[in-house]
């Protein structure tokens, strides 16, 4: 499989290239999001004595681990000294940020409402920063999906008094969706010029490096049980290995602006497990507020680009 980007970045000094939107792009994006979205019940369902950082720290751990060995194979890290930049430093600071702080607002919310602030958030982050410094150009349908997702986020969380909301957690949730939202950012710009692959493998190898120390200080043995190892496989290989792989190649496609508004279904996803598996509470309100989740993400996932339209892709200016 051809790793390039349909247009690769010119040398430094001329034009940035630009990349089509559209194609299967969103749908890749959205089976990751799916998959992503059933961390959370698996975390609920671990072991006694199982923390958030543990957690986190093996999810990114193994995906990278996946991710890495996929890419060597398939010889995309010729020239690996390019991987040596500093801005890779960043992703996988980011990377680890995400998880520390994802599954500890679970811990301290609820996985319907950690999910939802957390990943619900960063429609606006995304957009933000895609705006900002990528200059993308945003319609109609941006604005009304974004609309339609925060007040679905609001009827979720806030609905009847029907799910606890606590506020360390929802904090910690959105510095999960800040974190995220700028990986995501930076990723989307790298994976012009890297294997997507290689880009996200070689991010989460670095967050595992930087959580691993606190391993000393965290309860382990949990881990060794059936239990723990089938949850770990899982979190690691599934919802992280194979979620990634899935989200780098729709990243060379999607608008960052989008990308926000198509993970949506990473907490829908979420709502759905946690009231099916884990009897969290189902309402009209909570209803009402999937079903425009739901509707948000429709309208950018059936965007279509007009004839010849391309979205700036410019070189990382990170070094």
């Amino acid at each position: 499989m051809n790793h390039s980007a349909p247009n690769s970045d010119p040398p430094h000094g001329s034009a940035p290239a630009e990349a089509p939107a559209g194609g299967f792009g969103p749908y890749l994006i959205l089976a990751a999001a799916f998959l992503w979205g059933t961390s959370g019940t698996a975390q609920a369902l671990a072991p006694a004595g199982s923390t958030p950082l543990v957690i986190g720290s093996i999810r990114v751990g193994l995906g990278g681990i996946v991710l890495v060995l996929g890419a060597g194979i398939r010889g995309d890290f010729a020239g690996a000294r390019r991987f040596l930049r500093p801005i890779f430093l960043l992703t996988g600071l980011l990377q680890a940020l995400f998880n520390f702080s994802y599954f500890t607002a679970l811990s301290l919310t609820g996985v319907a409402v950690g999910t939802m602030v957390a990943i619900g958030s960063a429609p606006i982050f995304a957009g933000l920063l895609g705006i900002t410094f990528n200059g993308e150009r945003v319609g109609v349908r941006w604005y009304a999906g974004t609309v339609a997702a925060l007040v679905g986020l609001v009827l979720l969380i806030g609905g009847e008094g029907s799910v606890h909301v606590d506020l360390f957690g929802v904090l910690f949730a959105l510095c999960a969706g800040f974190s995220y939202s700028f990986f995501t950012f930076l990723s989307g710009r790298l994976v012009r010029e890297f294997a997507p692959d290689a880009v996200i493998g070689v991010s989460f190898m670095i967050a595992t490096a930087m959580l691993s120390p606190f391993f000393l200080i965290v309860p382990l043995g949990w881990i060794a049980s059936s239990a723990g190892i089938g949850t770990m496989l899982y979190m690691g290989l599934i919802s992280s290995g194979v979620a990634y792989m899935l989200y780098g190649r729709g990243l060379k496609t999607v608008l960052v602006s989008n990308v926000g508004i198509l993970t949506l279904a990473e907490p829908l996803t979420a709502s759905v497990l946690g009231i099916v598996f884990l009897r969290e509470p189902m309402t009209s309100t909570t209803l009402a507020g999937i079903a425009l989740i739901f509707f948000a993400q429709v309208l950018i996932v059936r965007r279509r680009p007009r004839a010849g339209a391309r979205v700036r892709a410019s070189r990382p200016t990170v070094s």
